[in-house]
C-alpha cells in the first residue's frame, strides 16, 4: 500500500507540476499573442501610411510630368514662332541687301561710265590742237 501512496504522490506532484507549467505556457502564449497583435496593428497602420505617401508621390510625379510635357510643348511652339520670325526677318534683310547690291552696282557702273567719259573728254581735249593753242 505504501507503494500505491508513493505512486499516487508522484503522480499528483507530476499533475500539479504539469498544470502549473501549462498555466505559465498559456499566460506567456496569450502575452505573445497580444504583443504580436499590437505589432501587427502598428505594421498595418505604417503600411497604410506608406501606401498613401506612395500614392501621393505618384500623383505628384504625374502632375509634374504632365506640366513638364505641357511646358515643353509651349516652349517648343514659342521657339518655333521665334524661329519663324527670325527666318522672315532674315529673308527681308536678304531682299534688302540684294536691292542695295543692285543699286550699288548700278551706281558703281554709272560712276565708271562717267569716269570713262571724262577720260575720253580729257584725252580728246588734250589731242585737240585748238585747245592747246588757246592755253
Amino acid at each position: 500500500m505504501e507503494i500505491l501512496y508513493f505512486i499516487a504522490g508522484i503522480l499528483s506532484v507530476g499533475v500539479i507540476y504539469g498544470v502549473t507549467l501549462l498555466r505559465s505556457v498559456k499566460s506567456s502564449h496569450t502575452e505573445l499573442l497580444a504583443r504580436h497583435q499590437s505589432h501587427l496593428n502598428i505594421s498595418s497602420m505604417r503600411s497604410i501610411d506608406v501606401d498613401e505617401a506612395i500614392e501621393d508621390l505618384r500623383l505628384l510625379m504625374n502632375d509634374i510630368q504632365s506640366n513638364m510635357e505641357k511646358d515643353q510643348y509651349e516652349s517648343l511652339s514659342e521657339i518655333n514662332g521665334k524661329l519663324r520670325d527670325g527666318i522672315l526677318l532674315a529673308e527681308a534683310n536678304n531682299r534688302k541687301i540684294a536691292d542695295n547690291a543692285k543699286v550699288f552696282n548700278k551706281n558703281v557702273t554709272d560712276a565708271f561710265t562717267q569716269i570713262q567719259q571724262i577720260r575720253n573728254s580729257v584725252k580728246t581735249m588734250a589731242q585737240n590742237p585748238n585747245m592747246t593753242s588757246n592755253y
